[in-house]
Parts: structure tokens; C-alpha cells; sequence
């Protein structure tokens, strides 16, 4: 599939101008969703229920109330939210300081970064297992812009998320482009009326993509996608984070 590159100067066909990119994180930014996945099946196991990969297709991309509601009804669950959420994030947090990076995302972070691109992060995870992740990233910054599923009423594929790290950055939802790995997310990002890159796993999950979404195969091509192609990115040189 071919796709128009978007563009960080006005240009004939009168792209505007791209001010912030709006990263996604589990799965994104960061290689996430095993450790996701454990705690599920970990948490089901508490209760009795024997579960594995089976699941993954089921809760991609979706909050974790989402995920609580789905197995209620799917396994006949009688837990409520805050006790699961708890075991759950309990979990995460005990497996969080060993999560690595999505091979190249942290490249093109750095890169935009050195490029004077404002960035934010927008995610489905509750605030705790967001600031772990940031921390395993090692990008914590006080000046970043961030939005977990804490900080709205409805999380993605609603447009709520991105629309309010938007308003945050005081920009308009033109000026910014979103970087998701799943299709609930870059739902919600269209949805804000923002152009989307997906940056998915594989053929499968590409296939699932909005068409609206500029699909792209590698970090070198979403750097590309970004405007971002000036400098290999085997040539970045490390940046303080």
C-alpha cells in the first residue's frame, strides 16, 4: 500500500504543519503486551480459570476496564474492578523493570527529539503502570505531556484521549500526528480528527487498520513517514533522556 508522506512544512497540497507526534505506548513504544497478557492470565488463575495467547486478540488495545468486563461475562467472574486491578497492576509492576524497548522506537523518539519536535504520550493504561513504563523507557521527563485512561472518562477507540493531550499541548488536532500500534487506538486518534501512522506487529494486525492510517513496516519507515530521514538512525547519536 502506498501512502502520501505527511509533511512538517505547509506544502502545495496544503499539509499543515506537523507540531507533535502523539506516541502510543504499550506496544508502541514499548514491548508490553507479553507482560500485559501474564497479568491477565495470572489474575484469571486466582480465580480458577485456566487461559493463555488465546486471549490477546480479545483485549488488544483495550482499557482495563474493558478487559475486566470482557472476562466477567466470557468466564462468569464475580470480582469487582478495584480488587482485579489491583492483583493485576501488582503484577505489572513486578515485571515492569525488565521491559525493553520496541526495537528502533526509542530511535525515532530520540530523533524527533533532537529535531525540536514537541512529543506526548498518550496511553489506555491506568497512570501507575504508564509512569512505570516511562521509567523502564528511561524518558521520564517533567516537561512530558501524558494522558492515561486516569486522566479521561472514556479511553480509546474514543477520541477523548487524544483530544485532550491536544488541548494540553495547545494544538490543534491538524498540527499533530498520532503513532499507534493497534487499530482501537488509531480509531480514536481519527476519531480527534488527527492524522494516524500505524506501526503494526504484523500483516494481520495491518489488515485491521482504519484506511485512514499511513501504515508503516519499520522504525526507518516511520522516521521517514515523520520527516525524520535526515540522519540514519544507526548514526543517532545517544541523547539525555
Amino acid at each position: 500500500m502506498t501512502h502520501t508522506r505527511l509533511q512538517r512544512t505547509h506544502d502545495k497540497d496544503n499539509h499543515a504543519l506537523i507540531k507533535a507526534i502523539l506516541w502510543d505506548m504499550d506496544g508502541t513504544l514499548i514491548e508490553s503486551e507479553s507482560l500485559h497478557l501474564a497479568t491477565l492470565v495470572e489474575a484469571l488463575a486466582q480465580h480458577g480459570v485456566e487461559a493463555g495467547d488465546e486471549l490477546h486478540p480479545l483485549v488488544f488495545g483495550k482499557t482495563g476496564r474493558e478487559v475486566h468486563a470482557l472476562v466477567r461475562e466470557r468466564f462468569g467472574l464475580s470480582v469487582d474492578f478495584s480488587e482485579w486491578s489491583a492483583f493485576r497492576a501488582r503484577a505489572y509492576l513486578n515485571g515492569a523493570p525488565r521491559l525493553v524497548p520496541r526495537p528502533g522506537a526509542l530511535e525515532v523518539y530520540r530523533k524527533a527529539k533532537a529535531a525540536g519536535m514537541t512529543q506526548a504520550i498518550v496511553s489506555n493504561a491506568s497512570r501507575m503502570l504508564l509512569e512505570a513504563n516511562l521509567r523502564s523507557l528511561g524518558i521520564e521527563d517533567p516537561s512530558l505531556i501524558t494522558v492515561s485512561v486516569n486522566d479521561v472518562r472514556h479511553g480509546k477507540p474514543s477520541p477523548e484521549p487524544y483530544e485532550r493531550a491536544a488541548w494540553l499541548l495547545r494544538l490543534a488536532p491538524e498540527e499533530v500526528v498520532a503513532v499507534e500500534d493497534s487499530p482501537t487506538g488509531a480509531g480514536g486518534a481519527i476519531a480527534a480528527n488527527m492524522r494516524v501512522i500505524g506501526w503494526p506487529v504484523d500483516d494481520v494486525a495491518a489488515a485491521l487498520f482504519p484506511p485512514e492510517a499511513h501504515i508503516v513496516r519499520s522504525p526507518d519507515e516511520l522516521a521517514a513517514e515523520l520527516g525524520l530521514n535526515a540522519i540514519p538512525l544507526s548514526k543517532l547519536p545517544e541523547m539525555d533522556r
